[in-house]
């Protein structure tokens, strides 16, 4: 028995030293926007809160708030880690046409990881920083095409709404995933007329990308117009 002493007393050593890595004094705020960052792309679509960030560092909640004001501000922040680590290629030397086709489907590529951004992009009452960079070689593109003042701005808005318009609608429609017995079911319940309607759009019905591809065409042939 005497000797279960020093059996137990060295046991309790790891749970000290584990408690000890979730000190707040250890954390940082790129620690805590990294891990934040690691869940969001495990689970794209899972919610990000300041409770499940602190359990996945081991911490309380509570100690986040030395890095970090609230959940906006880790959100807002992600936004900012997210967007600086989109790298766009753009040619300027290149098309004006292709170069915003290029930075839209860029753009669209990288934030169709990250439901979470996307979301943050359209609601958020504060620009991300990082979105300037990335807006900006846009405004060069359509300036460099002959785009000025108010039709230069109108422009370079209007896109960046096309992009980040049509990952909300692409991410909601997976969300519901209405099956093809769902949407027999509801068309049911319409008009003779509208059923008819639907018959004979249904079978060209195109998927996500096909529909963004299509986006893209025709907000450069409005540019095209435009410009004109």
């Amino acid at each position: 028995m005497p000797k279960s002493t020093p059996q137990s007393t060295s046991a309790s050593k790891p749970a000290t030293a584990t408690r000890s890595r979730g000190r707040p004094a250890k954390l940082s705020r790129e620690q805590i926007l990294n891990c934040a960052l690691k869940m969001m792309q495990r689970q794209p679509g899972r919610k990000i809160t300041m409770t499940g960030v602190a359990k996945a560092l081991n911490t309380a909640p509570m100690s986040l708030y030395t890095h970090v004001k609230h959940r906006d501000d880790l959100m807002d922040g992600l936004s900012d880690v997210v967007l600086g680590q989109l790298r766009l290629d753009i040619n300027a030397s290149d098309p004006w046409q292709k170069q915003v086709r290029d930075w839209m489907e860029a753009l669209h590529t990288h934030l169709s990881q990250y439901p979470q951004t996307v979301e943050i992009l359209s609601q958020s009452k504060r620009i991300p920083t990082a979105w300037l960079r990335v807006h900006a070689v846009l405004i060069h593109s359509l300036k460099r095409a002959g785009l000025k003042g108010k039709n230069l701005a109108g422009a370079s808005q209007w896109l960046a709404q096309q992009v980040v318009g049509s990952l909300l609608v692409g991410f909601a429609s997976h969300e519901r995933g209405n099956t093809e017995q769902d949407m027999a079911e509801g068309l049911k319940t319409l008009s003779a007329e509208d059923q008819k309607l639907y018959g004979e759009m249904l079978p060209h019905i195109q998927p996500d990308m096909a529909v963004f591809t299509f986006t893209v065409d025709r907000a450069i042939a409005a540019m095209e117009r435009l410009l004109d």
